[in-house]
């Protein structure tokens, strides 16, 4: 007994060089970590190609961009036309959403959001995403609201935050839409103004380099760089808020009585080439561009849709073959109707003659067979080679992206015969955009210079601004003709008067187009290319360009309506048009009206609607 006690008793003893051992080891562990851990802090270690010490850096260091603020574009009279502004984004991360309330709050959002509760559900419940973004750019009172929402049950609402965003805003709507363009939801201009002048509306992105913690919030204590971003310049249109709200509503006036495809109607300084107003209808509101077919806002019809000009090119017949002394005003042709002419049979609109005609005559009637004749007098190249000079066959240079060319046929081109001369004569076989058409008469207005057309005449980065000086293109004609051959228009605009005025006066003999005053206009009616190398059998464009006032003139003036349903002419669905816009821009610019250029039941300065 005594001795299993003892046994009991003695302590349980531990070698002492095993001891040691385990001392050795745990301290030769912790020399290997301290040198490691020293190693790590000021050694440059490596983990492939990458530093450790740059890896750690990037994580603390990041960079982030500041964008710039786009460009404001505004009219003539300084009114804002396109802005950006910050809206609320709304996104989530769905890890931090009660999977048990994300149907009801999917309910709440749709409504309003006004989107499908499925795609917002589908939105809520995305288990391997962590940012999904739910509608983007939402309207103040949206945006507003649900925060008001959010603020009373935060946990309901828990994942859901909101996010400044960049967006491009217009005003006005539809006003003025093809001339300004759009710019897209990343804020990229994709056409009109917005394009052409993207990469100087846009800017330049900033930087800013810094900590941040473990949210990604900035270590405001931390030294940081900072690049600010450079804001877009700023736009200050040619375009007259008055002369544009009279040429879109005027225009959309006509498509729409007349049941037409479409119209354009353009209004340009003629002594700078300035664009005082570009309306084409159907428009389309830039502020949801996306809504609309792509062509819809892609393509301005005024500067890039091509047609046949039709009778409105016998003016540049005209004063061509007047400036290369081929004939004068006072030289007759004989108009017999119809014509033969390399086994093909040409004739008038409405192949009746008209006896001799001198250059105004064939202006006056519209006289194909006129045109024709006089043109073989000024011959094929004189004829093209002031075609060139009038611009026609190229881009005119205005600043509004996606400019057409036109087409001139080449006398040396395979193919090429004189009847293609003759047809060119009366506008077939040639094709133009708009604004080169009512530059060609702007010319004429203009002495005969050439100007280029621009949209956009100061360009300002704060109080620094540049101002678009006027440019001339050449001169295709001499001063002399082209008075000449205004002359001969303000009878030819005299005689299309009745189309407005009869129903008022109840005469049909030439009056004053506009009362009180002479103004320019030739009338047009084009055939359409049917694709296959004839021409529709049921659809026409109806046009008329023309100047105001004919001396001294201010403005030229296009009006172009495509195919009018109840008028296969297009004459009295263009003119119409054309009267009214240059009535109520001569009153605006405050041109005294002269009482002596009055017709039988007129009164100088007074319109037809307001005709007693």
């Amino acid at each position: 007994m005594a001795s299993r006690t003892a046994q009991q008793s003695n302590p349980l003893t531990l070698n002492r060089w095993r001891l040691n051992v385990v001392l050795l080891v745990a301290m030769l562990l912790l020399v290997r970590v301290i040198l490691h851990l020293a190693y790590l802090q000021v050694g440059d270690a490596r983990v492939g190609d990458t530093s450790l010490r740059d890896r750690v850096r990037a994580e603390l260091n990041q960079e982030k961009s500041l964008p710039p603020r786009r460009g404001v574009i505004r009219d003539r009279a300084g009114d804002i036309l396109a802005l950006t502004v910050d809206r609320r984004s709304l996104f989530v991360n769905p890890e931090q959403v009660r999977q048990a309330d994300a149907p009801r709050l999917a309910i709440v959002l749709s409504s309003l959001l006004g989107m499908p509760s499925g795609e917002v559900l589908d939105a809520l419940m995305k288990p391997d995403r962590v940012w999904v973004p739910i509608k983007r750019r939402l309207e103040p009172v949206v945006s507003d609201r649900i925060i008001e929402l959010m603020e009373q049950d935060p946990a309901q609402w828990s994942g859901l935050m909101f996010e400044y965003e960049q967006q491009r805003v217009y005003p006005r709507g539809e006003f003025a839409a093809h001339i300004i363009g759009a710019a897209n939801l990343e804020g990229m201009g994709i056409s009109g103004v917005e394009g052409y002048y993207n990469e100087m509306l846009s800017g330049s992105t900033g930087t800013i380099t810094g900590e941040v913690d473990a949210q990604q919030n900035p270590i405001w204590i931390s030294p940081q760089e900072v690049t600010p971003p450079t804001n877009g310049v700023d736009l200050e249109l040619t375009i007259d808020p008055f002369i544009q709200q009279v040429a879109e509503r005027e225009i959309k006036r006509a498509v729409d009585d007349h049941n037409a495809d479409g119209g354009v109607a353009i209004v340009m300084d003629v002594k700078t080439g300035a664009l005082r107003a570009v309306a084409s209808y159907p428009t389309y509101n830039p502020n949801t561009y996306y809504e609309y077919p792509e062509e819809r806002y892609n393509i301005n019809p005024a500067v890039s849709a091509l047609y046949e000009p039709g009778s409105t090119f016998k003016i540049a017949t005209v004063a061509i073959g007047m400036q290369s002394r081929a004939f004068t005003a006072d030289t007759e042709v004989y108009d017999s109707g119809t014509i033969d002419r390399y086994g093909y049979n040409l004739g008038n609109w409405n192949r009746a003659p008209n006896g001799p005609l001198t250059p105004e005559g064939v202006l006056y009637y519209s006289s194909n067979v006129g045109a024709l004749l006089l043109n073989e007098k000024t011959g094929t190249e004189a004829f093209y080679q002031a075609v060139d000079a009038f611009g026609y066959g190229k881009t005119t240079g205005v600043d509004v992206a996606g400019e057409g060319e036109g087409i001139v046929p080449d006398p040396n081109a395979p193919g090429w015969s004189p009847l293609v001369r003759d047809t060119n004569a009366f506008g077939q076989g040639i094709a133009v955009t708009p604004l080169q058409q009512v530059r060609m008469v702007a010319a004429l207005g203009n002495d005969g210079t050439l100007m280029r057309p621009y949209v956009v005449q100061r360009r300002c980065r704060g109080d620094d601004c540049v101002v678009t000086e006027p440019k001339p293109m050449g001169q295709p004609i001499e001063p002399g003709v082209a008075w000449t051959v205004r002359r001969m228009l303000v009878h030819s605009a005299n005689h299309y008067a009745p189309v407005v005025w009869a129903p008022v006066t109840g005469s049909y003999d030439d009056t004053f187009l506009v009362p009180g005053y002479e103004v320019c206009a030739k009338t047009g009616t084009s055939s359409i290319p049917d694709g296959r190398g004839g021409y529709e059998t049921d659809g026409t464009i109806g046009s008329v360009v023309g100047l105001m006032p004919a001396e001294r003139p201010r403005y030229a003036v296009l009006v172009k309506i495509d195919r009018p349903r109840d008028d296969i002419w297009g004459v009295s669905t263009a003119i119409p048009v054309y009267q009214a816009i240059a009535e109520q821009v001569l009153r605006y610019e405050r041109i005294a009206p002269d009482p002596s250029l009055v017709g039988q039941g007129q009164r100088a300065g007074v319109s037809a609607e307001e005709a007693p």
